[in-house]
């Protein structure tokens, strides 16, 4: 009996040890703490998240999440890993959408060229006929879906109507 309650001792004290914020991560933990923390915010601004380069969590600052990283906890470590994750989440979903949508738009922009339909980037409105597969895929990120739907719809509409001229 006395043997079972000495090693849950020694086992509450080792977890607590881990799990305490008196732990420190050693540096090679830290480095690549630091390595993904950055290519996550890197990642973040690529996509075009509104988060990227907005705080602690989110910057490109190699020294920074070192240093932190250094003092934290286990458990932050987790946490602020985890948190970067569940931002980037909805941000990549939305990106994949608007990488499909980008990619649509100017391929609707390429064949109304081939038609001959006269649309430029200048056309009303203006932006919807273009080949730049940049400026679509921002304006898709804070755009509705609903007008992702609109616009796809007014290009092919469009597109129809040249086509039977």
């Amino acid at each position: 009996m006395k043997y079972l309650i000495s090693t849950a001792f020694i086992a509450l004290g080792m977890f607590s040890a881990l799990h305490s914020n008196a732990w420190a991560a050693d540096s090679s933990t830290c480095e690549v703490y630091a390595r993904n923390a950055v290519a996550a915010n890197d990642r973040a601004a690529r996509m075009g998240c509104g988060f990227a380069s907005s705080n602690a969590r989110w910057q490109s600052n190699y020294n920074s999440h070192y240093g932190w990283c250094l003092n934290a906890s286990s458990s932050a470590l987790v946490s602020e890993a985890a948190g970067r994750d569940n931002d980037l989440r909805p941000c990549m979903s939305l990106s994949t959408r608007c990488e499909s949508y980008a990619e649509q738009a100017t391929r609707q922009f390429g064949r109304s060229q081939l038609l001959n339909c006269g649309f430029t980037p200048q056309s009303n409105p203006t932006g919807r006929w273009s080949n730049d597969h940049k400026s679509h895929y921002g304006w898709c990120m804070t755009a509705k879906p609903e007008w992702l739907t609109s616009e796809a719809n007014a290009r092919s509409t469009a597109l129809s109507q040249c086509f039977s001229q």
